[in-house]
């Protein structure tokens, strides 16, 4: 066990120290709360055992700070007042335990030595953890996947560098910004993304800055914003092309001064997090055209990873299918053994637009339409016009609808498309239809009535 006491008399830390001396203990001890966090830098503690009452930083402090490097760290406070509130608070906070002075001897060493197999559970459990998801997220294994997964590894050892993570929509950069997450000093704290083209636009400041109550009408509380919810660890911000250029100068301000100002606020309040964005979006061309810039891009992007795309790389195209199709034939009950090799051949030659998401799309839709042991090329329906002109969501005589109704239009016309698959491919045979798409013959019958299709 490696233990910190932390504690500003030195005649206390000179007891703690022999309660622990017959057993086989490595003890740091620090003065004060600032000293401790500097030992935490090189002591890779087990448990720290803190006083709560000291100057400068006091207990409660040092177990938020501890909480926000590591949240799996035990940290047991000791207090000479037995105060029943400050132990709620404590606990409440994240503290192992709360122990009043003078302590009995047994049952302070018994609570350091619970709270240090916890905590060596608990890494045994995140390493099982490490070596499941090095296995799972994988980007491939062509000689493109394998230089990605090298620079993520680079940038991620890097505590404080910013990444731009550039590619187009599909190939994966909010995988990737989790994956640089994961193998970072930041791991043990949040990772909160943030796509930046999905918010209104009036509301983006107080989403990523937080507000205070009665800034505006609805703000009936404090809120804290993406950015303090960050704090100890990762803010992905997603598409930050779509930032509007007065926020682009109040991000920039925050990541020079590593403090944002939340809304109807006066005071910075700081933050600890690791900025790591992504662009589907030439940002060198946005800068030219004056709608992004260049000091924000200077400083968000450090380092740049370009993500490659699915065209081109047919070693990844087959792997990723045949891990989508293990995925969707678990999600929804289907026995298919494989793509056929007319399927294989189909998606290597297909220029998958969309990327990885269009990929495991059409996996997933061809995974409902089968109807025989393995996923045939007619199953994926690749030279449908309109997957091959890239299913332009801006179609004529859609563009004054409202989203909501464009995806039930979408949905319904995808839903005709596969009964339409699922009949020609049973035969025209509605009950073999409707138990290859796994529901029952009345539901089948009412879906083609409405389609104008039941007397087929």
């Amino acid at each position: 066990m490696r233990l910190l006491i932390v504690d500003d008399e030195p005649d206390m830390r000179w007891v703690i120290r022999r309660v622990f001396e017959d057993d086989e203990v490595d003890i740091a001890e620090a003065g004060n709360g600032r000293e401790a966090l500097a030992l935490l830098e090189t002591f890779a503690a087990d448990v720290v055992l803190t006083d709560v009452a000291m100057p400068e930083m006091d207990g409660r402090e040092l177990l938020r700070a501890c909480r926000s490097l590591d949240q799996d760290l035990p940290v047991i406070l000791v207090s000479a007042l037995e105060d029943i509130d400050t132990a709620v608070g404590a606990m409440k906070e994240g503290a192992f335990d709360y122990l009043a002075k003078p302590f009995e001897i047994e049952r302070l060493r018994a609570t350091a030595q619970r709270a240090a197999e916890q905590h060596r559970l608990r890494r045994e459990v995140a390493d099982l953890r490490g070596r499941l998801l090095d296995d799972a997220v994988r980007f491939g294994s062509s000689p493109e996947a394998a230089e990605l997964d090298r620079m993520l590894h680079l940038v991620a050892e890097q505590r404080e560098l910013t990444v731009l993570l550039a590619g187009e929509s599909g190939t994966g950069k909010e995988v990737a910004a989790r994956e640089i997450h994961r193998r970072s000093p930041w791991r043990n704290g949040p990772f909160i993304a943030v796509d930046c083209g999905a918010l209104p636009e009036h509301l983006i400041e107080s989403q990523l800055f937080g507000h205070k109550k009665g800034a505006f009408t609805g703000a009936d509380r404090d809120r804290p914003g993406q950015f303090r919810l960050a704090d100890g660890g990762t803010l992905f911000l997603d598409e930050i092309g779509n930032l509007p250029l007065p926020l682009q100068a109040k991000l920039l301000r925050a990541l020079q001064e590593r403090a944002v100002v939340p809304v109807g606020g006066g005071d910075p309040e700081p933050f600890r997090a690791r900025l790591v964005s992504a662009t589907n979006v030439d940002l060198g061309e946005a800068i030219a055209q004056g709608t992004f810039r260049l000091d924000l891009f200077h400083r968000i992007c450090e380092f740049t990873v370009r993500l490659p795309p699915l065209r081109g790389r047919p070693q990844d195209i087959i792997e990723f299918a045949d891990r989508f199709l293990r995925e969707a034939k678990r999600d929804m009950g289907r026995r298919i053994e494989a793509l056929s090799e007319a399927a294989r051949t189909a998606i290597t030659t297909y220029p998958w637009p969309g990327n990885l998401r269009e990929l495991r799309n059409a996996i997933r839709r061809a995974t409902v339409v089968c109807a025989g042991p393995e996923l045939e090329a007619s199953d994926l329906n690749l030279d449908a016009p309109e997957r091959s002109a890239g299913a332009d969501p801006g179609r004529t005589g859609e563009s004054g609808l409202s989203l909501g109704e464009r995806v039930r239009r979408a949905t319904a016309e995808l839903e005709a498309e596969i009964l339409a698959q699922a009949l020609e491919q049973a035969g025209g045979n509605k009950a073999a239809a409707a138990r290859a798409l796994q529901i029952d013959y009345t539901t089948l019958h009412r879906k083609l009535k409405r389609l104008g299709r039941a007397g087929d």
